[in-house]
């Protein structure tokens, strides 16, 4: 698992990055672990992906595609990127 001054980092970094709107970093289970949004938002946010994770996974499976490595949603606000590592998802909202 990754260590606390790790995910600093890591939201530190994208947050810096021009029109990124909020970080998150959650577990497997969708509960977070940072973020540098408020804790309602974080939280729905990390519920509502964490679902979609599991369902474009069972999809990645279904299709014998292998593993999924990344998720881009693009929206009317903007974009929704959502990376799956080992154990954590980092959910990016530009």
């Amino acid at each position: 698992m990754i260590d606390g001054s790790k995910i600093k980092a890591i939201i530190k970094r994208f947050s810096s990055m021009e029109g990124v709107r909020g970080v998150i970093v959650c577990d497997a289970e969708g509960l977070p672990i940072q973020s540098d949004l408020d804790t309602e938002t974080t939280e729905a946010t990390a519920a509502y992906i964490t679902s979609l994770i599991g369902r474009a996974q069972s999809i990645c499976d279904a299709l014998k595609e292998g593993a999924l490595a990344f998720v881009r949603l693009e929206t009317e606000k903007g974009e929704v990127m959502i990376a799956p590592q080992e154990g954590l998802n980092l959910i990016v909202l530009k």
